[in-house]
Parts: C-alpha cells; structure tokens; sequence
C-alpha cells in the first residue's frame, strides 16, 4: 500500500530537539518505489523536497514543501566476506543497529558512532563523525534516487565526502548504503564503552537537543569558542546552550524556531567579533522562503 502524503504536518515530533513548525505536505514511504513516486508527485506540484532521517541535526519552521520521512525504509543484509563483514542497508534503519553490529562482530571504526540518533542515510548524507571515524571510511557504494526520480548505484569512491558533507542531497535521496568494514585485531568493546561513557559525562544526552550546534572550525573546537564568548548555558526564550557542552542546543520545553535562528545568530556574533572566526552551522535549519533557511529543490 503506498503511503498517504498528508497535508499540514507539525513536524516537532520528528525532530530529536522537540521544534518545529508545520509542512505543507509529509510523507513517510517505506519502499524505494514509495519514495520515487512521492519525488515524482512534488516534481509534478513544483515543492522543494527535504529529505528527513531521526532529525537529529534539523529544526525545522514552517516548511511549504515536501518533508519525506525516511524512516520507514528499513532492512539490513550481511555477508561475510575475507576478513571483513559487507552490509547493505536501507537508509532507514536506526545507525544503532549496525553500531551494535559491529560489536557484536568485533569490526573496525563504528563503534565510535555510539550514541548518534541518526539514520543510515541521514549519517551518509552529513558524513557524520566522531573520535577521528567518519561513516565514509568504510563506505563502499551509494544507493540513490535523483530529484528526476532516476536511480542510481555509485561507488563511494567516485563521490565527494569531506568534514560533515557530503553530494547528498544535492545530487538526490540516499535509499540505500553498502559497507564493508574489517574486522579488528583486538577488542573494541572496552574503547567503545569509554565513548559512551564520555559522551554520557560532556554531552546532555537527557535533554531535547539537535547535537552539535556548529562545525569544528580548523584546529579549534566550536564549543570551545562559544564558552570563552559567554554562551554556554546562554538562553532565548525556551532554547539554550548547554550547561553541559557549549556546541549543543537543548529545548527547554516551548522552544520556538525563531528562538533558535535568535540564539544561533547571537553565538555567531559574539564568536566572531572576539575572535574573528566565522561559525558555520552543523544544524541544518529549515523554513522556506528564508535565505537563512536549508533547503533542497526537487523541481
């Protein structure tokens, strides 16, 4: 049964944060098929599209187009190969589940990703990292959909992925990923468990967040900055910079979007005229018709 594209959709629910406004339009396919004919149908209507995995780096405000929930596509396949596990994976499967994989399996570089509320087209299309591993590193190929609604299967290899970017979704919607990650030598559980134990300790983990606020800039840490500049524990209205990690943004209960393009533009300032670095946002903050907004077109 193909799934209903609703109409007029408050979009806070589907954000790790707890903020947003309404959608125009929403749907939440769980078949590739599903997920050509909803780019076809925002094709046909002239929408911007946004492709949206657990939310975990979106605030959205009002959207007027297409946001697609990927969610729904979900599976995994695994074969063992030489040395090496090879995955295929929907990109709607939970990041967690092939984190848990690869401990039970006892694989290279994964596990770093404990603790990310992502899904698996969400990590590759930010590239998402932590502790010097980045989803790309054992990336074999890349499933996608372009905004023509053509499918595709390239070779990581043959894309562009650097610091928290990546071609998607420029080039279209992630809907599936294969990997093939070694096995380790030695155990990785005991590095994994002091991960999560330091993520536990610096990042509010309890708390309605977007993660990290901004990108790292070279050779120094965001969060560094935003607490020499005051932010830390900073807040607008419902929103604040963590008490616990001055990168992270935390909804305090009735946190507003414009709260959040206040509190960020403020931090940019501050950051910028004491030490005259330009923060650029990890946060992908999301309203049409804004041009502070993020938005991709399907037209």
């Amino acid at each position: 049964m193909f799934a209903t594209i609703q109409k007029r959709v408050e979009l806070k629910g589907f954000t790790t944060i707890g903020i947003g406004g309404v959608a125009s339009w929403f749907a939440e396919p769980k078949t590739v098929p599903e997920v050509k004919i909803c780019v076809e149908f925002s094709s046909d209507k002239s929408l911007e599209v946004f492709p949206l995995g657990r939310g975990a780096n979106t605030i959205f405000g009002d959207f007027g187009g297409l946001v697609l929930s990927m969610r729904g596509l979900r599976g995994m396949r695994v074969e063992r190969k030489d040395g090496a596990l090879r995955i295929e994976v929907l990109a709607g499967t939970q990041l967690h589940e092939l984190v848990n994989l690869s401990l039970r399996e006892n694989l290279e570089g994964f596990y770093k990703l404990a603790g990310f509320p992502a899904t698996v087209g969400g990590a590759v299309a930010m590239n998402a990292g932590a502790f010097g591993y980045e989803v790309s590193k054992h990336l074999l190929e890349v499933e996608f959909l372009d905004w023509e609604g053509r499918l595709h299967r390239v070779k990581a290899s043959e894309l562009e992925f650097s610091y928290r970017s990546s071609p998607f979704p420029k080039l279209g919607i992630v809907v599936s990923a294969v990997f093939e990650i070694p096995f380790c030598q030695g155990s990785v559980r005991e590095e994994y468990q002091a991960i999560v134990s330091k993520r536990k300790k610096t990042q509010p983990i309890n708390m309605p967040t977007s993660g990290s606020t901004f990108k790292n800039p070279v050779g120094d840490y965001a969060g560094r900055l935003l607490e020499k500049v005051g932010m830390k524990g900073y807040k607008v209205g419902d929103v604040a910079f963590s008490e616990v990690h001055a990168n992270f943004l935390v909804n305090l209960g009735g946190g507003t979007y414009q709260q959040v393009v206040k509190i960020i533009h403020e931090a940019k300032r501050r950051v910028y005229e004491e030490f005259g670095v330009n923060l650029e946002e990890e946060v992908k903050l999301v309203e049409s018709g804004s041009a502070y907004g993020w938005k991709i077109s399907g037209a």
